[in-house]
C-alpha cells in the first residue's frame, strides 16, 4: 500500500488544481475510512481541511504540506468518531433544547443575540447548521469525557495535603507554570518488536531533525499523534504537578537541553520541548465585602410588576433616611432578614455572579438599584471591603485542582489509546 502520506497528496491535488479534468473526478464523493460501522466521506475531510487550514492562517501558523495536512486531520476525525460512538453506546444524547441553550450561551459571551450571532458566522462563511452539529457533537463528547473519566477520577486529602505542603514550602517552584511543546510517535498497546523499532527509528530521526535547528511547533504539526498536534504540539500553561508525571520529571533536564526525549510509555515514544516558564503569585489575597440587602423571592403569586414598585419604595425609603436594617427585618424574604439583611464578609466567590456584579460598583454607604438573580429581587446596601490572605485555603483548593487535572489528561490518554486499539479502522486510498 502506497504511503499515507503520498495518498492524501494525490487525492487533494485535486483540491488545489485548476484543472477541469481532475476538478471533474474530485466532484465525485467516495468513502475514504471506515470507522467501526461509521464512515468519513471525502467531502467531510475537504471542509474540515478547508476549516483548520483558515483557522491556522489566521493564527499567523505556517501551513505544512496538503499531504501532512490531511493526514492530520483525518486522524484526528477518526478519534472525534471513535468518541461520539462511544458517547452512543453510553446512551448520552444531546436534545435540541439543550444545543439551542449552549448556542444562546455562546452568544450571550459574544454579545449578540442569537440571530446576529447567526449572521455573524454567516458572514464568516461558517455555516450554521454544521456549526450546530458541531457543537451537539462537542457537549456530547464533554459529557462522556465527565461520565467515562472525571467521574472515576479518585483524589485523596492525603495527596491533596501532601502537595498542599509542598506549595507552602517550596511555593515559587511548585505554582511555576510551564508551556512543553510535545510530539507522540504512536504504539498500540502491545505492540510487535518490528513496530517498536519502527517507531524508534521516527522519532530518532525527530530529533536529529530538531537539534538540526527545525521549528518545534511546526514538526509537531506535521509528524506528532498527539491530540495537540494541529496546534503545534502545544500544551498550554500547567504546573509541575498538572503535567503528566513522565514529564514532570523531566522539568529539570528541560532547564538545561532543548529537547527531552525519546521518552517510552503505554501510549508510544514522546519528544519534549521547554518553550516558555513563568512564575506565579506566592501569596494569595481575596477581596472580602461585607453588604447588607433585602431580596423578594421569586413567586407564582406575585408578579414582577408587582414586586418591582414594592422594591423601589422601599430603596426610596432607604435613601430617604430610613434604617436599611429595620427595613430588611420588615421586608426581606432571606434568612438574613432577622439580622438586619447582614450577610457578613463574604468571598465573591460564594456569591451568584448577579450579585457579585452589582455589588462590584457599590462604594461603602451605597445602594444598588433593584436586580434580578435566580433567588428573586434584590437591593444591597455595601458597608465595607477588606483584602485577607487566604494562601492556606487557596493552596489546598489549587493541589486539589493541579492534581486533578494531571489524572484527567493522563486518563484521557489512556482511554483514547484504548478506544483506538479496539476499533476497526480501514482506510480506503489505494485506487487514487
Amino acid at each position: 500500500m502506497k504511503s499515507l502520506r503520498l495518498l492524501f497528496s494525490l487525492f487533494l491535488l485535486g483540491i488545489l488544481s485548476n484543472s477541469p479534468v481532475i476538478a471533474q473526478v474530485t466532484g465525485v464523493d467516495r468513502i475514504l475510512t471506515l470507522v467501526n460501522d461509521d464512515i468519513i466521506l471525502k467531502s467531510e475531510l475537504e471542509q474540515e481541511i478547508s476549516g483548520i487550514a483558515k483557522r491556522l492562517k489566521s493564527q499567523g501558523a505556517k501551513l505544512p504540506s496538503i499531504g501532512v495536512l490531511a493526514q492530520q486531520v483525518l486522524e484526528k476525525m477518526i478519534t472525534e468518531r471513535l468518541q461520539s460512538q462511544a458517547a452512543t453506546r453510553a446512551g448520552i444524547v444531546i436534545d435540541e433544547i439543550t444545543t439551542d441553550r449552549a448556542l444562546q450561551s455562546i452568544a450571550k459571551r459574544n454579545k449578540l443575540t442569537l440571530s446576529e450571532f447567526r449572521k455573524a458566522l454567516t458572514m464568516q462563511g461558517v455555516n450554521y447548521r454544521s456549526f450546530r452539529e458541531n457543537l451537539k457533537r462537542e457537549i456530547a463528547l464533554e459529557k462522556l469525557k465527565i461520565k467515562k473519566i472525571e467521574n472515576k477520577i479518585n483524589i485523596t486529602e492525603s495527596e491533596v495535603q501532601h502537595l498542599a505542603q509542598q506549595l507552602a514550602v517550596d511555593n515559587a517552584d511548585t505554582t511555576r507554570q510551564y508551556r512543553l511543546g510535545h510530539i507522540l510517535v504512536p504504539l498500540p498497546e502491545a505492540p510487535a518488536p518490528q513496530q517498536i523499532q519502527a517507531a524508534k527509528r521516527k522519532v530518532d530521526n525527530l530529533l536529529q531533525k530538531l537539534n538540526s535547528g527545525a521549528d518545534f511547533k511546526q514538526t509537531a504539526t506535521e509528524s506528532s499523534a498527539g491530540a495537540l498536534a494541529l496546534e503545534g504540539g502545544v500544551l498550554e500553561w500547567r504546573t509541575r504537578a498538572e503535567l503528566p508525571t513522565l514529564f514532570a520529571s523531566q522539568l529539570d533536564t528541560l532547564k538545561k537541553s532543548p529537547f527531552v526525549g525519546p521518552l517510552r510509555s503505554a501510549s508510544g515514544f514522546h519528544l519534549l520541548a521547554l518553550l516558555e516558564s513563568r512564575e506565579q503569585p506566592q501569596t494569595h489575597l481575596v477581596t472580602l465585602t461585607h453588604a447588607r440587602h433585602i431580596l423578594i423571592k421569586n413567586s407564582e403569586l406575585v408578579s414582577e410588576q408587582e414586586i418591582k414598585p414594592r422594591l423601589g419604595i422601599i430603596r426610596e425609603r432607604a435613601l430617604s433616611g430610613e434604617s436599611f436594617e429595620e427595613l430588611a427585618r420588615s421586608n426581606s424574604e432571606d434568612g438574613s432578614a432577622k439580622d438586619g439583611g447582614d450577610l457578613g464578609w463574604q468571598n465573591p466567590e460564594d456569591l451568584v455572579p448577579e450579585f457579585v456584579r452589582e455589588m462590584d460598583k457599590l462604594k461603602p454607604g451605597e445602594l444598588s438599584p433593584i436586580f434580578k438573580s435566580r433567588f428573586g429581587w434584590h437591593i444591597i446596601q455595601m458597608v465595607e471591603r477588606k483584602q485577607e490572605d487566604n494562601t492556606e485555603t487557596y493552596q489546598l483548593n489549587q493541589a486539589r485542582q493541579m492534581i486533578r487535572k494531571r489524572k484527567i489528561s493522563e486518563a484521557t490518554e489512556t482511554w483514547l489509546r484504548r478506544l483506538r486499539d479496539d476499533a476497526y479502522i480501514e482506510y480506503r486510498l489505494d485506487d487514487l
